[in-house]
Parts: C-alpha cells; sequence; structure tokens
C-alpha cells in the first residue's frame, strides 16, 4: 500500500505543477525578454514528470520479472497492484504530453530560436547577417598621380544587419530588419502582411518596405548569392528607388512552381518631404517547366515603369561599378539626362541545374524619356556557372524563383568539409547602346569560391579582371571626371559571412 500512497501523491503533485503552468496566460503575461526563462522552466517541469513516468515503469518491470511461482507457497503473484500502478503511468504520461502540448516551441532549424506558441499564433524570431568584407584592386592606369587613384585596399562591413520577424496573429505577419553598416542606421524590409491559401496556391500582400521582386540575380538574398555584388542587370537596369518597395506588393505563389508578383512604390526611406514622389510599378514573373529530385529549369520575366516627380527628379545620371563594393571609383558612367520624364525597364531570365551544375543568363533594358530632350536606352548581360566540388546541389527555391541556401551534406561543425563551389560570371553593361546617350561601357570576368563550413558560416573569394571606357565627364564631380578613356585592372576580393 505505500508504493500505492507514493504513486498517488506523485500524480497529486504532478496536477498541482499542471495547474500552476497555465502557459496560456503566462505567454499573453509574460514580455519577450523573459520568454527565454519561461521555456527553461517549462523544460524542467516536463524533466522532472518524464523521470517520475521512468522510475515508476522500471519498477513496473521489476515486478513483472519478479512475479512468478512463490517459494513457500507454489502460486502466481497476484495482479491487481499491477494494474493500479499501470493506471497512474498512463495517467502521468497522458499529463506529460498534456504540458508539453501548452509549452512555447523553440526550433533553432535556421540558426536562430524561432519561438511559438502552443496554439501556433504567435510567432517571434530574431535575425541577423554580418558580412565584412576585403578589396584590393591593381593594374589601373590611374594611379594617383593627380587623377584620382582606382588602385586601392581596404576593409568594411559590408552588411551588419539585425532584425525580427514573425506572426501577431494568423494571417498578419511582419518583419523589420534594420542595417547597421557604414556608420548608418539604413531600413531595409519593413513591412505588415497578410496571407491566405487559396486552391490554386498562396497569396501575401505587403504594406511597408519590402525587398522588390526584381531579376533573378536582384531578387536572391545578399545571404545566397553567388558572387560578392550582383550581377550588372540586376545593378543596371532598375528603377531609381533601386532594390526595395517602398508602398504596397503582392505575390501570389502557385502550387505548380510558378509565381507572379505586382508592386506600387510612392516613397523612400531619407527622401525629401518638399516634393511629391517618384512612381513605380514593377512586376515579376517565373516558371519551372521542369523539377526533379536533382535538376530543375528555370524561366523568368519582369518589368517596371517609373513615373518622374519634376522636383524629386531634375536630372538622371546612372553609373555602375564594375570592381569591388569597396572600390567606387572603379565605374562605368552614362551622361546625364536633363527632366527625366518615364522610364521603362524589362528583363529576361534562364537558368538551370543538373546534380552539382548550375548555370544562368540574364539580359536588360532601360529606357528613358525625357521632357527636353531625345530618348535614350542602354543594356545589361549577365552568364554564370557553377560546380560543386562537394557535389551538393546549388540551392534554389521553386516558390519564389531565385537561388538560395545549398544543402551542406556534412558540415565542417559535425567533422565534414563543408560544401565548396567554384563559380565563373561574364557583365556586361553598353550605356552606348543609344546614339544619343553618350555614356561608357565596360565589361567584367569574375572567377569565385565559396566554402559553406555550415548553413550559417560562408568564406568567399573572388577575382574579377575589368575593363571600362568611360566617354563623358560627370558635371560637378571633379573626381569622378578624371576616369575618362579606356581603363582595365584586377580586382580581389573576399568575405566572410555569418547569418541567422
Amino acid at each position: 500500500m505505500p508504493s500505492q500512497r507514493i504513486r498517488a501523491g506523485a500524480v497529486r503533485l504532478t496536477a498541482a505543477v499542471v495547474l500552476a503552468a497555465q502557459l496560456p496566460v503566462a505567454v499573453a503575461q509574460t514580455s519577450r525578454a523573459d520568454l527565454a526563462d519561461l521555456v527553461r522552466r517549462q523544460a524542467a517541469q516536463i524533466e522532472k514528470l518524464e523521470q517520475r513516468v521512468e522510475a515508476l515503469e522500471s519498477r513496473d518491470r521489476q515486478a513483472d520479472a519478479g512475479a512468478g511461482v512463490q517459494p513457500d507457497s507454489g502460486k502466481t503473484a497476484a495482479a491487481p497492484q499491477a494494474d493500479t500502478d499501470s493506471r497512474s503511468v498512463a495517467d502521468l504520461q497522458d499529463e506529460v504530453d498534456e504540458l508539453k502540448g501548452r509549452t512555447v516551441q523553440v526550433d533553432w532549424s535556421s540558426g536562430s530560436p524561432k519561438f511559438t506558441s502552443a496554439d501556433d499564433e504567435f510567432t517571434f524570431q530574431p535575425l541577423g547577417r554580418i558580412q565584412y568584407d576585403f578589396g584590393t584592386t591593381s593594374g589601373s592606369s590611374y594611379d594617383g598621380a593627380g587623377v584620382g587613384d582606382r588602385n586601392i585596399s581596404g576593409t568594411e562591413f559590408r552588411r551588419l544587419r539585425l532584425g525580427v520577424q514573425g506572426q501577431l496573429t494568423d494571417p498578419i505577419l511582419y518583419k523589420v530588419e534594420l542595417d547597421f553598416a557604414n556608420s548608418d542606421i539604413g531600413v531595409r524590409d519593413a513591412y505588415i502582411a497578410t496571407q491566405k491559401d487559396f486552391a490554386l496556391g498562396q497569396g501575401v500582400v505587403y504594406l511597408g518596405n519590402k525587398f522588390a521582386d526584381r531579376s533573378l540575380d536582384g531578387r536572391t538574398s545578399s545571404k545566397y548569392i553567388w558572387f560578392l555584388d550582383r550581377n550588372a542587370v540586376a545593378d543596371a537596369i532598375s528603377p531609381e528607388s533601386g532594390y526595395y518597395n517602398m508602398g504596397t506588393s503582392a505575390e501570389f505563389y502557385g502550387d505548380d512552381d510558378w509565381h507572379l508578383s505586382l508592386g506600387v512604390s510612392k516613397g523612400s526611406f531619407g527622401g525629401s518631404d518638399n516634393d511629391s514622389d517618384n512612381l513605380t510599378v514593377l512586376s515579376r514573373g517565373h516558371f519551372n517547366p521542369l523539377v526533379t529530385d536533382n535538376s530543375m529549369l528555370h524561366v523568368g520575366a519582369w518589368g517596371f515603369y517609373e513615373d518622374f516627380s519634376r522636383g524629386k527628379q531634375p536630372e538622371l545620371t546612372d553609373n555602375l561599378r564594375f570592381a569591388s563594393h569597396f572600390n567606387d571609383n572603379v565605374r562605368v558612367y552614362g551622361d546625364t539626362v536633363e527632366q527625366p520624364e518615364t522610364s521603362t525597364g524589362y528583363g529576361f531570365e534562364l537558368a538551370g541545374l543538373t546534380g552539382p551544375v548550375a548555370a544562368s543568363a540574364e539580359y536588360g533594358r532601360r529606357e528613358i524619356d525625357s521632357r527636353v530632350a531625345a530618348d535614350t536606352d542602354y543594356d545589361a548581360y549577365s552568364a554564370q556557372i557553377g560546380y560543386s566540388l562537394t557535389g551538393e546541389a546549388f540551392g534554389y527555391s521553386t516558390k519564389n524563383g531565385v537561388w538560395s541556401a545549398p544543402d551542406i551534406a556534412e558540415p565542417v561543425t559535425d567533422g565534414g568539409w563543408g560544401a565548396w563551389q567554384v563559380m565563373a560570371r561574364y557583365d556586361a553593361l553598353d550605356y552606348e547602346n543609344s546614339g544619343n546617350y553618350a555614356g561608357g561601357t565596360g565589361h567584367g570576368t569574375t572567377l569565385g569560391l565559396s566554402w559553406y563550413l555550415n548553413n550559417y558560416t560562408r568564406f568567399m573569394l573572388n577575382w574579377i579582371n575589368w575593363d571600362t571606357h568611360n566617354r563623358v565627364p560627370i558635371v560637378g564631380d571633379p573626381g569622378d571626371r578624371e576616369f575618362i578613356g579606356s581603363d582595365d585592372g584586377n580586382t580581389v576580393s573576399a568575405r566572410a559571412q555569418v547569418i541567422f
């Protein structure tokens, strides 16, 4: 009988613990700063209950092993006590399962803890991105002898981001991300969104500042682009609003490996509030006519339209880096367009992968109409190919139609070699395409090496052989005015990256 009283006491103690740990109420009354401590305390409670279950089950197994013929009577042991114990164990296990169901769930699979409430209504996840770069350029004819300097070396934090994302309640989503690189605080993604499932897929509507859906390389996150910098199509064939859409946008993700997006922008962070903002409308779509376990084919297209405000955009001058981000001097410049009225851009994408091999090609064109001068236009091209030395396929998302992280088969943290990739890319930009636009031309060949130690850590090395030909000075900028004519050189850049 004492053992029954002990078990009954354990059950009553368990019930008291469960009643004292009403998680839904606690979560509602607990700040996010206390959430981690709350999870630890709940985990300790669950561990204690499981230890009691294990002790009771062990005692039952010993009792069963000792049951049988008794030496003094020749009769078998009675079973009612075992039945009572079994019912106690089952009840206690049910209480453990119930407590687990009330506990905040924590998922570490994406590199940072994602907290999810027991009813799956609320989620909260911190985000981070650290990219530390080195760059050095040599071989340029402009070596600082009175005409500026392109042969420079240095380091920088290319990106230093912190943010949070999650779900306030189904179907309200949120994300806020800030960038602290270059001693400035810049707002990146900052939006609220709502989502809904349909028969053909899922629709999401965003309101705020969101990473724009434009071009394959342009839409791919900087965490997963193959090289340190995006290609010429993504950088040159761009609206004045840049890589982020300040306004509203909608994306529909089809169940059969396709998507379509539409964004309308009327503003930007940090812009002047004294004039009307430019209006930008952009759209992109992709589909995958072929998707297997180790192969895919990608086809995509995109475009945008801009209506320039007279006060906000009295003139327009385009330019593009052809070395690393650290070296602002190695650029190709377009001529200045006075009083631009509208701008139209569009592009096409083709990509594929099979096993450890992947490749893509992009083309883009931008046309600019002026209120006082002839129309102008220019083109950009890019093609790249990659091979995985360790056999992993290059990461790709059929949902968004973008490159993503590879699946690391043997991370260094597990004693493996990580994932090693080699890549090559060719870029070309032609601001001379229109006779009315006396701009320059440029092209570059980049060789790259990536080493993924695990899903969160990556080292990159790039070598760029570039060639620029600038035809006109940039009015009002004496430094840039000196980089006229043909020039070529080599740039070596490297990056250490940690993401979560």
